[in-house]
């Protein structure tokens, strides 16, 4: 028994139909079958070839390369087409089979067959490894089709079509129309060869935005996408002129001697100066934006960054396509959204939302445009995103649920983050946009020390407060200063703010992750730092999510201006619902007996000034209790809102949450918090637990 293992290129064929036609007419059936072994079997061979068997209707070969089998399955659609009596699916992949005797085995075998099945009438469906091997064959053109699970096929498998005469003219962009008068395509995609040829990564983003842009956009939008190796030799590029630029910005983009750099990304900056639009475009709210949307796959070197920045005249605002992981620099998939991963890590979905939506504002803006009047000179130069606060590209929902104070908006400090917090950081201006919030800085954090400083110092002047996210890496550090992050700087900048005469601004701390284990040495440092220096105005958060962080700022910066009630000083506030006030009544003659006592009975009406009240009267008393048996649903969200409100962990006087044993579903409630006492007791011994709690907090005076 002859058997040997060989890398070949498989090639099935299917005539479509043939099934229903051999139920209604066998004999030209038949016919079908002999002319397409007439067809098939002189091409094949012609092409070195190895016509393999016959299956029913279909016809499997090997071929000892992949763009012999290419030219053949192209010959094979040409010449059913001129025959014109049957249409043909032909699937191609290039693996490892075992040739035994006149047959082939193995997964390379499936996998043809299955590509086979998925290709349209007339057309040639192909695996990426078939187009990889393809990337030097300038004759022959292909396009992404998607990443497809087949039948019996373990791993998801990225699948390209063959373009045939009539279709590939389409494609490279040749019939593109654009909306606005005078411009050849909506959006130029510019890239590095080599950032497709591996995986197809480019081709796969232009089709996924295409299909979101289709979901999200009315107005049908053009892209100009070259798949060909040429665009990326030194001769001179010849490009569409587009409406919006987007550089895929890999570690291999920022080189100013490519004809990419040279032809595409400065050749664009300099027509947009040019052009009817002009390199910003003004939308109805009166804000701009660029219309070069970088979109990030790699984090990049420092001075690319600064390349960028010099080229766009200003910091970069990117989309970023990167997959977050420990030691790792890859572009991120459709597929990484379904492996399990960390709030840090972004979304594929939800980045190439951001994206289209990006665009869909860009475009609304140029609809509106007069183009019969010549451009504006932009009053700054451009930048590479320049949005002004309050303009967000949003994949939330607009329903999000954030009250919206109708009051002059108060600016906040959003804090440049480390790379991994980069599109936590983008969400979190969103919540806080529809919060009421003002959003400062807009752009990405310049790569320059001494910008970054200048823009720390400049932005966070024009704000009320800062919030500073922070996760279990350090950051960037200063290239003179390695001791000291750029989060790290921003921080104590709102730091020395706080301390200044008079100074009302308040600092907001948010640790995503309290797991140690996931945070570099550096960081828990700094992170003890914080929380060993939290003073007045600050709040050190551990927050389950942004929605509950921004309300917790909301009530801190937001507040209106409050009556001032007839608070005393006091030993012991004590708080209860008006649900609890006969049990209450009870600890607190108790507690009368022997110490002086100011009580608080919250009222079903009026809930909003009980807190206010609460506000007040706390810091002039040593020890602040909030009392429930019944009345839990009230007590746990009334003490978080006041633990807020009197300073968090900075407040000057302890709370203590205590509730009653009975019913037993008290057992569960608890507010664990600096500052915060909390404990479930028997009735009976509720009055003595008071006791114990003061006299410790009077000790440690």
């Amino acid at each position: 028994m002859s058997q040997s293992r060989q890398l070949a290129a498989i090639m099935f064929t299917d005539i479509v139909g043939y099934t229903a036609l051999m139920g209604n007419n066998e004999q030209k059936a038949f016919e079908l079958l002999r002319q397409n072994r007439e067809i098939q079997k002189p091409i094949i061979e012609n092409f070195n070839g190895r016509w393999i068997k016959e299956l029913g209707d279909g016809v499997m070969a090997s071929f000892p390369s992949v763009s012999s089998a290419v030219y053949a399955a192209i010959k094979i659609q040409e010449a059913c087409r001129k025959a014109n009596t049957f249409s043909l699916r032909i699937g191609i992949h290039q693996g490892e089979v075992v040739f035994e005797n006149n047959d082939i085995f193995g997964d390379a075998v499936n996998i043809a067959s299955r590509l086979q099945g998925a290709a349209p009438p007339g057309g040639i469906y192909v695996s990426e490894s078939v187009h990889r091997d393809l990337s030097n064959k300038r004759d022959i053109q292909s396009s992404f089709v998607g990443v497809e699970t087949l039948k019996n096929v373990k791993e998801p498998l990225a699948v390209y079509k063959i373009m045939l005469d009539g279709e590939a003219a389409y494609e490279n962009g040749q019939t593109l129309t654009s909306i606005a008068p005078g411009f050849d395509c909506d959006i130029q995609i510019s890239y590095r060869y080599n950032d497709n040829k591996y995986d197809g990564w480019v081709s796969e983003f232009v089709e996924k935005l295409r299909q979101e842009l289709g979901a999200t956009s009315k107005d049908k939008l053009s892209i100009q996408f070259r798949t060909d190796s040429e665009q990326d030799t030194a001769r001179e590029i010849t490009s569409k002129k587009a409406v919006i630029f987007i550089p895929i910005i890999s570690q291999t983009y920022c080189d100013t001697n490519s004809a990419i750099w040279k032809n595409e990304f400065i050749a664009f900056q300099d027509e947009s100066k040019r052009d009817a639009i002009g390199p910003l475009v003004r939308l109805a709210n009166g804000s701009s934006l660029s219309r070069v949307i970088p979109v990030r796959i790699h984090d990049i070197e420092l001075e690319d960054v600064r390349l960028l920045e010099t080229a766009l005249s200003g910091a970069m605002r990117s989309i970023d396509f990167i997959y977050r992981e420990e030691g790792v620099n890859r572009p991120l998939r459709p597929m990484d959204d379904e492996k399990s991963s960390g709030s840090i890590r972004p979304m594929y979905r939800n980045q190439i939302n951001k994206l289209a939506n990006a665009i869909k504002e860009i475009i609304s803006g140029i609809k509106q445009k007069d183009f019969n009047q010549p451009a504006a000179k932009p009053a700054e130069q451009p930048t590479a995103r320049h949005i002004v606060p309050n303009v967000f590209p949003t994949t939330l929902s607009p329903g999000l649920r954030v009250e919206v104070i109708d009051r002059k908006r108060p600016s906040i400090y959003l804090a440049w983050t480390s790379n991994d917090l980069k599109e936590s950081r983008e969400e979190m201006a969103i919540v806080l946009q529809k919060a009421g919030f003002n959003v400062l800085p807009s752009v990405d954090c310049p790569a320059d020390d001494e910008v970054f400083r200048q823009r720390t110092r400049e932005e966070m002047d024009k704000c009320v407060c800062s919030l500073h996210m922070l996760s279990g890496e350090y950051g960037r550090r200063f290239e003179l200063d390695d001791e000291t992050s750029f989060p790290q700087h921003q921080f104590l900048e709102a730091k020395n703010k706080v301390n200044q005469p008079g100074s009302d601004f308040n600092v907001f701390v948010w640790l995503a992750s309290d797991d140690n284990r996931l945070i570099k040495p550096a960081q828990q440092n700094f992170i003890k730092f914080i929380r060993n220096n939290i003073t007045r105005n600050m709040m050190f958060s551990n927050s389950k999510g942004p929605m509950q962080l921004v309300d917790d700022i909301r009530v801190v910066i937001m507040k209106q201006d409050a009556r001032v009630y007839d608070s005393k000083d006091t030993e012991i506030f004590f708080i209860f619902n008006e649900q609890d006030e006969q049990d209450a009544q009870v600890i607190v003659d108790s507690l009368s007996q022997e110490f002086p006592v100011e009580t608080l009975n919250i009222l079903p009406e009026g809930e909003d000034a009980y807190r206010e009240m609460s506000t007040q009267q706390i810091p002039k008393s040593k020890l602040a209790v909030v009392y429930f048996r019944y009345a839990a649903d009230w007590a746990l969200p009334f003490i978080k809102q006041i633990w807020k409100q009197v300073g968090g962990a900075s407040s000057p006087t302890p709370l203590f949450l205590v509730g009653e044993d009975d019913p037993r579903s008290n057992l569960a409630r608890n507010f664990k918090a600096p500052r915060v006492i909390s404990t479930i007791v028997p009735k009976a011994t509720v009055s003595e637990e008071v006791r114990k709690v003061f006299s410790a907090i009077a000790a440690s005076r």
